[in-house]
């Protein structure tokens, strides 16, 4: 008997991922038809991620106001990779953090500057400042495709198994961006797993004509 679920409006990445599942004829698990108590046990994990992800910000937050003008660069530099892995953690969790975000893209900004600073006889360190900031920018747009945060958090939401079928489920937008992910190697290998798992799951398709869509798309990317 099919079940029907009610998902959350802005689901964190293990209830999206269930998401995905349910009811999807490209997924052949036991997930096929999730039960309530699954997706209830997803939305628990997302609100223990949401605790610690708002713990650390606030810890970090704290750490950047207690900063002074004579900090040393490779202290900046930790509290900017932090930020920035703050910032990579917040794309994939439940609710609305986008205020959460423009602060810590603001802290970020000011850790740049006093980087800058300190480089500033330095022409070709300040060159690599530029294209850092300008790869930030470009990753950072990324991380606005669910897929993309769910897949950059490390932690396989997405398994290995499962990747093929999350890929093919996608939109074009959000699968373009996630096979920006890819070394060219890797999306050989991924075209060549999505074309033989969609003749398995063909005849269980009544539709296939957008998993073909996201296939070819697959193809034009590879081979670019």
């Amino acid at each position: 008997m099919s079940i029907n679920i009610k998902f959350s409006a802005e689901p964190g990445a293990y209830e999206r991922h269930a998401q995905r599942k349910y009811q999807n004829p490209l997924f052949q698990t036991a997930d096929q038809h999730l039960l309530a108590e699954e997706v209830e046990q997803a939305r628990e994990k997302d609100r223990q991620d949401l605790r610690v992800f708002l713990d650390a910000f606030q810890e970090t937050v704290q750490e950047t106001a207690a900063l002074d003008g004579s900090v040393e660069a490779d202290v900046l530099l930790d509290l900017k990779q932090s930020l920035e892995r703050l910032y990579v953690t917040s794309a994939s969790l439940a609710g609305d953090l986008s205020q959460h975000q423009q602060a810590l893209i603001k802290l970020i900004d000011i850790c740049m500057n006093s980087i800058r600073d300190g480089a500033e006889d330095d022409p070709g360190a300040l060159k690599k400042l530029d294209e850092e900031t300008q790869a930030r920018s470009v990753y950072f747009k990324l991380l606005e495709s669910p897929l993309v945060a769910d897949l950059m958090r490390g932690d396989e939401i997405v398994s290995a198994e499962e990747l093929i079928p999350t890929l093919l489920s996608q939109t074009e937008v959000d699968l373009a961006n996630s096979l920006a992910l890819f070394e060219q190697e890797h999306l050989a290998i991924i075209l060549q797993q999505a074309t033989e798992y969609l003749k398995s799951v063909e005849p269980n398709l009544i539709d296939s004509s957008e998993v073909e869509k996201r296939l070819a798309q697959i193809a034009t990317a590879t081979n670019q």
